[in-house]
């Protein structure tokens, strides 16, 4: 019994920083992102947009939402942090972000001016559009 609980203390605290992997809905409920490996860390792909965040993408000269990498090069800072870099596809600008997973939610928080200006979301997991 000792040796199961020890092998359970050691695996807990070998634990990747969390799981963010999957589907999730931003807060305004006008994309999904699927969030998953990629080659330099996680990075997110908008997979359903409303018509509304199309027409912002496409006067911001993102002509195609659907299928943009929006997340990119998201490495693990802490447990249940990320770093990595974000694309604005209604600026056409890409940010230095850090995300957040707090409980069954994820915190984007998006930065620019050496961190002077940042703007942050909180995202939901969803299995459905």
């Amino acid at each position: 019994m000792i040796a199961v609980l020890l092998l359970l203390i050691a695996q807990a605290g070998a634990a990747p920083a969390g799981n963010i992997r999957g589907e999730w809905i931003n807060q305004h409920r006008t994309a999904i992102i699927r969030i998953d490996d990629c080659p330099s860390g996680l990075c997110g792909v908008v997979i359903w947009s409303a018509a509304t965040a199309r027409r912002d993408a496409a006067s911001g000269g993102t002509p195609q939402l659907n299928g943009t990498t929006v997340m990119f090069n998201f490495v693990p800072v802490s447990q249940g942090g990320w770093r990595g870099n974000i694309f604005l596809p209604d600026r056409n600008r890409t940010l230095k972000a850090a995300i957040e997973l707090r409980g069954g939610q994820l915190e984007v928080k998006g930065c620019e001016l050496a961190g002077l200006v940042c703007k942050k979301q909180t995202w939901s997991r969803t299995s459905s559009r």
